[in-house]
């Protein structure tokens, strides 16, 4: 083989065409590598700014959520807690009110039990007061300036500061007034 034979199969196509296309794959495989790297770069990158967007939107959201919740106790929790208080405050003073009527109940019912001990019980103003309460059922007419003293001498009174109508302190027992 000749020297010019040699030169036709290098050139003339074949090997040379084939080193041509190993050297020219090789910056194609080093580009498409140098290519992946930078998308797996941008990758990475997107990733982290994606993490970094979650975090952002985690902590809005907690954000948001202390302030609702600050807002619901300054908007509700507080004036419910306000009226509670005030509203204890109130059953407390209608408790001692109650426990005060209580009181004055128990003595009116004693003074009313101490009617049938009294000298003048069949004209006794109180009595005849109560049973015409009683009968027409209210008890608006128990101040009524009319009927105060209808029957009740107050002159006599005045030496006896329970009037009349005080039970008498004798031992002998009584029944409406009269001895037994």
């Amino acid at each position: 083989m000749t020297y010019s034979e040699i030169l036709n199969i290098l050139l003339g196509g074949g090997l040379l065409a084939t080193l041509l296309g190993v050297i020219t794959l090789k910056a194609a495989v080093r580009k498409a590598n140098a290519e992946a790297v930078k998308a797996q770069a941008e990758a990475a990158q997107a990733q982290a700014e994606a993490k970094k967007a979650e975090a952002d939107a985690e902590t809005v959201r907690i954000t948001n959520t202390e302030n609702a919740t600050r807002i619901l106790v300054e908007n509700i929790v507080r004036p419910l807690k306000d009226e509670l208080n005030a509203t204890r405050e109130e059953l407390q003073a209608t408790k001692k009110e109650m426990a005060s009527t209580k009181r004055t109940m128990s003595r009116l019912a004693k003074a009313v039990e101490a009617v049938n001990d009294c000298r003048h019980v069949d004209d006794c103003p109180v009595r005849r007061k109560l049973r015409l309460n009683q009968e027409i059922g209210t008890g608006d007419n128990l101040d009524s300036a009319d009927n105060r003293n209808r029957g009740h001498d107050n002159s006599r009174d005045q030496g006896n500061p329970m009037g009349e109508c005080a039970p008498e302190r004798s031992d002998a027992k009584t029944e409406r007034g009269q001895p037994a």
